[in-house]
């Protein structure tokens, strides 16, 4: 019983065993399935509103530019209407909503009449002007300029004493700190000891005179005779009468063609002073020279081309870039009317460019914004006349000077370039022998 006993529980323990081994897979396989659950992330776009600035400019409508003739209206006009017109296209382009319009006035060549249209358009709103090629004239309207915040952009003052830091004048030449030395260095190289000067009695004339006065002495020259006449002057008798008798002294202790006149007079007093010198034989043996202020004159050779022609009237002129943009103006300009233009027509067309520009650039009307941009709009600015940087007076940095005379050849009477003045060198390359 015993030993059975012990069999038993031997067997009930392999049982056991074998149970475990069994049951195991197979509680493996009989339990009930484990759900394991996947979470997928979604991203749901939300719209966002967002706010795009789209930049408005800030002008539209007619911008003004204003111009104020001293003289020549048959070649201001259509020069100012050229420029308008190139510089409207250039706006088109921008797709920009101005254009810009130039304001004409008028002084009738009086300097109280320049000072009148600068009010009269100031009051209309007019806050940048060009024009004003008489220095007597930016004289006049300076101040006024100056106190009411009226940007100024001169096509042809000169004079020293406008020469002014930080005032509201700029001007588009060079002032006659240069012509002035040019004209003494002409003398000189000419062979000239002694010369008498008549000269305009305005701002213009004082400044060149000055400047010239320096220069022809410091080399060595001699003032035989100084007369400043009234600009309002149209009979000059008694003065050629006195230089025809200074001049002829001076040929007697210098010798011939040493001794000249030197005119500084524009092309209204020029002619009537040829002319009073026709009944002098000895005032037309000698040379006359002459500046800017009447260098070209058309008038000259119509009305008194004989006598011109044999006092020559070598005259400094402000000698302008040869380009494609030069080029392209005097196209134009002979286009509409037949006509050469002068260089200060030539340098209108480039004041009106950059008062526009200066616009465009500040982005704004205000006087006080142009002001500031215009200096820097000059000098990234190459136009019809070349390169327009300006110095820290606002005037015009450099120039050369061509010299222009009047010379008769196969029986016509013009004016001829027969030198230039080189501004670097401060010499002279003479072209052809006069």
């Amino acid at each position: 019983m015993a030993q059975i006993g012990k069999k038993v529980w031997a067997l009930m323990i392999i049982l056991l065993i074998v149970g475990i081994v069994i049951g195991y897979p197979v509680g493996m396989y009989t339990a009930p399935p484990r759900v394991v659950e996947k979470t997928i992330e979604k991203t749901v776009e939300v719209p966002v509103e967002k706010t795009v600035e789209v930049p408005v400019y800030p002008l539209e409508g007619e911008i003004f530019i204003g111009h104020i003739m001293s003289e020549l209206p048959e070649n201001r006009i259509p020069a100012t209407e050229i420029a308008e017109a190139d510089v409207n296209e250039y706006v088109k382009k921008l797709g920009l909503p101005i254009t810009f319009r130039v304001l004409i006035e008028d002084t009738e060549e009086s300097a109280v009449k320049a000072l009148e249209k600068l009010e009269s358009l100031a009051a209309r709103g007019v806050k940048v002007v060009t024009g004003l090629t008489w220095s007597s004239h930016v004289k006049a309207c300076k101040d006024y300029a100056d106190t009411n915040h009226i940007v100024l952009l001169s096509d042809g003052s000169t004079a020293p004493a406008l020469a002014i830091a930080d005032d509201w004048v700029f001007r588009i030449v060079c002032d006659d700190t240069v012509q002035g030395k040019a004209i003494a260095r002409m003398l000189i190289d000419y062979g000239i000891k002694a010369i008498a000067v008549m000269q305009r009695a305005d701002a213009w004339g004082d400044g060149l005179y000055g400047e010239l006065e320096k220069w022809f002495k410091e080399w060595g020259g001699e003032i035989i005779e100084y007369i400043r006449y009234d600009p309002e002057k149209t009979e000059f008798s008694a003065e050629i009468y006195t230089v025809d008798g200074k001049i002829r002294e001076a040929i007697e202790k210098y010798g011939e063609g040493k001794v000249a006149l030197e005119v500084l007079s524009f092309t209204a007093d020029v002619v009537p002073i040829q002319v009073a010198a026709g009944d002098y034989p000895e005032l037309l043996k000698v040379p006359w020279f002459g500046s800017d202020g009447h260098a070209l004159s058309s008038r000259l050779v119509e009305e008194a081309g004989d006598l011109a022609a044999q006092t020559k009237h070598l005259c400094t002129f402000m000698a302008p870039t040869e380009s494609s943009r030069h080029k392209a103006f005097i196209d134009k300009f002979m286009a509409r009317t037949g006509l050469y233009p002068d260089i200060y027509t030539i340098l209108l067309y480039d004041c009106i460019w950059i008062l526009a520009k200066s616009i465009l650039e500040a982005g704004t009307y205000d006087a006080e914004v142009i002001r500031e941009v215009l200096p820097d709009v000059a000098e990234a600015y190459f136009g019809a006349t070349g390169w327009c940087k300006l110095n820290e007076a606002g005037d015009r940095a450099a120039t050369n000077y061509d010299i222009w005379a009047v010379v008769e050849e196969a029986g016509k009477i013009d004016w001829k370039k027969v030198g230039v003045y080189d501004l670097l060198t401060e010499k002279i390359t003479w072209l052809v022998p006069i």
